[in-house]
């Protein structure tokens, strides 16, 4: 899984979702923001039924992507999906 360290060296998009995700629901705090980017990723790895027939790869990079836009919406709202937990 990439980490948002990887995701911020992208630079584009992928860079303003993870200043905006470390920011705004976590304070800065880039360990506690990593740590719920990787929950969220794994959760949604773990269960969504679309991932199953999907090579291992390829299921994770597309995990990742739903990651990415179920936060980047929650972000919007100043929330993290993981924070609730």
């Amino acid at each position: 899984m990439k980490s948002l360290h990887q995701l911020h060296a992208e630079g584009g998009e992928a860079r303003e979702f993870v200043e905006k995700f470390v920011e705004d629901p976590h304070d800065g705090e880039w360990s506690r923001a990593q740590d719920h980017w990787s929950r969220t990723v794994e959760y949604i790895a773990h269960n969504a039924k679309e991932l199953e027939s999907m090579h291992a790869d390829e299921a994770l990079r597309r995990a990742e992507r739903l990651a990415q836009m179920l936060a980047w919406t929650l972000v919007q709202e100043h929330k993290c999906w993981a924070c609730a937990l």
